[in-house]
């Protein structure tokens, strides 16, 4: 990879390339420029570890690269030094400032506003919160497995609930249509009760009238005798009492029906 080439503090080929005791690689022009301790230890810019100055060692090999790449057209790698350059140094980002969320050079971790926060490589930084994130999302699946199980319990409670309103339903039509079929028959007992009562009536009220006329008859033929024997002499009257009597104690009584 060309990003391999290309020196972490000054974002250039490596010039005069060193391996320090870290692994890491850079200029020896920009790593000898890193530290102000009076010391001969400083740290790798890198990862942080404690490396001494005079472990330097020469990479003769990763020179020999760099005079082999020095034909290659410079466009080819510009684009990948170019990414992720610090705006105010011009240095590549290598460091995550925990307590800005940041991304830092070199430079700016040990700038008086960094100097002090805790940070990381980037990619230790991206490792740990990818960590994070992928518990968070872990969660969040188990709740959305959580909501979708709920959804199809409280689905299955509105269907069983749907199914018991509907038997509901079909009871009451069936109470009420057989209600109103009792009521119905109930209705035409009476009515016919009533029908019946009204012949019965009609029936007793037509005989009350016949037998009624006939003892009118009776009586309004006797008054007439009675006032005919009035006008009889004495001795025919009394001939004729016993007879005239008998017919005023024969009619009988004729009482109404209803």
């Amino acid at each position: 990879r060309a990003s391999e080439l290309v020196c972490p503090i000054c974002m250039d080929i490596l010039k005069k390339p060193v391996t320090i005791d870290s692994g890491h690689n850079f200029c020896l022009t920009c790593i000898s420029q890193i530290g102000k301790a009076p010391d001969s230890s400083l740290k790798c810019p890198l990862c942080q570890n404690s490396v001494k100055r005079t472990t330097f060692r020469h990479n003769w090999l990763l020179e020999s690269l760099m005079e082999k790449i020095q034909a290659v057209d410079p466009a080819e790698i510009q684009p990948e030094m170019e990414e992720g350059k610090c705006k105010r140094h011009g240095e590549r980002l290598h460091y995550f400032c925990e307590q800005d969320w940041e991304l830092l050079c070199v430079f700016c971790r040990e700038s008086k506003d960094h100097k002090f926060h805790t940070t990381s490589l980037i990619e230790q930084a991206a490792q740990k919160y990818q960590v994070q994130m992928q518990s968070h999302v872990e969660v969040l699946l188990q709740k959305e497995k959580e909501i979708v199980q709920d959804k199809i319990h409280s689905q299955q409670k509105l269907y069983v609930f749907k199914a018991h309103m509907e038997l509901e339903r079909r009871r009451i039509l069936m109470e009420f249509k057989h209600l109103h079929q009792e009521l119905e028959e109930e209705e035409n007992f009476l009515l016919s009760r009533l029908c019946w009562l009204g012949h019965e009536v009609a029936k007793g009220r037509k005989f009350y009238t016949t037998s009624t006329e006939v003892q009118l008859n009776s009586l309004r033929k006797l008054i007439d005798s009675l006032k005919a024997t009035q006008q009889m002499l004495l001795r025919q009257m009394l001939r004729d009492i016993k007879a005239i009597l008998c017919r005023y104690h024969g009619p009988t009584q004729v009482h109404c029906a209803y």
